[in-house]
C-alpha cells in the first residue's frame, strides 16, 4: 500500500524496505527508453549490411556471369564447316535475334561446344537473353543450322544473361573485304566475311536506362581462310 505525502513528490511504501523518488522513476524509464533507442538502430544497421550484402551478392552474380560468357567468346573457335556452293568458311552467325559461334570454353564439361546467345519475347512484352551450349562432336553446317531451326539448342546447358529488358540490339564489329576496313554492323555472316569478328556489344534498354556490354574475340581467321580454300 502507498500514500502520498506533501511536499517533494515522493511515493512510500509502507514496511522496512526503502523509498522510490518519482525522479528514480524518471530515470529509470529513462534508461529503458535508451536501450530501447539503441536496440532499434542496431537492427536498423543489421538490415542496412544485411540488404548491403544481399546487393553485392547480386552483382556478384552478374559479374560473374558476364566472365562466363566473356570467356566463352575469348574462346571461339575457327570452326570451318563446308558449305555447298560456297567452300569452307568459320563458322559463325550474327543478327539481331541470335549469336553463334563454336567455343573451347564450355559452361560445364570439357569439350568444345557450339554456343547460341537468343534474343527471347516473354509474354508482358519485354525482352530476355539466354545462353545455350551443345557439345560440338564433329557437326556439318547443315547439322548446326538445324539444331537452331527445330529447337534442340534448347536441350544443353543454358544461363539466362538479361530478363525484363525493354529492347536489346546486337553489332558486330569486324573487317568488310570489300570496303577494307573494319566497321560495325547488325549482321555478321561468317560465310560471307570469311572470318569471326573481333568484338560483339549488346546493347539493352531498362528501366530508362541505356546499358552496352563489349565482348572480345580473339582469332586468326584471315590468315586461315587462305589456306581452307586454297
Amino acid at each position: 500500500m502507498f500514500l502520498r505525502v506533501r511536499g517533494p513528490m515522493r511515493l512510500i511504501r509502507r514496511g522496512n524496505s526503502g523509498a522510490y523518488t518519482f525522479i528514480e522513476v524518471l530515470v529509470a524509464m529513462a534508461i529503458f527508453s535508451a536501450m530501447v533507442m539503441l536496440a532499434t538502430m542496431a537492427l536498423n544497421q543489421g538490415l542496412k549490411q544485411y540488404r548491403g550484402l544481399m546487393e553485392k551478392g547480386i552483382n556478384f552474380w552478374d559479374r560473374a556471369k558476364y566472365m562466363w560468357i566473356s570467356a566463352s567468346f575469348d574462346s571461339a573457335m575457327d570452326y570451318y564447316v563446308f558449305r555447298e556452293n560456297i567452300g569452307w568458311i568459320p563458322y559463325f552467325l550474327g543478327n539481331d535475334e541470335r549469336v553463334s559461334f563454336v567455343s573451347r570454353s564450355p559452361l560445364a564439361g570439357d569439350l568444345p561446344v557450339v554456343v547460341w546467345i537468343v534474343k527471347e519475347k516473354r509474354d508482358n512484352g519485354l525482352y530476355s537473353v539466354v545462353y545455350y551450349e551443345l557439345p560440338l562432336y564433329t557437326k556439318g553446317y547443315g547439322e548446326l543450322d538445324r539444331d537452331y531451326l527445330v529447337g534442340d539448342y534448347r536441350q544443353g546447358n543454358s544461363l539466362p544473361l538479361l530478363d525484363g529488358v525493354k529492347d536489346i540490339n546486337m553489332e558486330f564489329f569486324g573487317f568488310d573485304e570489300l570496303k577494307q576496313k573494319g566497321e560495325w554492323s547488325d549482321n555478321f555472316d561468317g560465310s560471307k566475311k570469311r572470318s569471326l569478328p573481333s568484338a560483339v556489344r549488346l546493347t539493352y534498354v531498362t528501366e530508362n536506362k541505356k546499358q552496352s556490354v563489349l565482348f572480345c574475340i580473339n582469332t586468326n581467321s584471315m590468315i586461315k581462310a587462305t589456306r581452307y580454300n586454297e
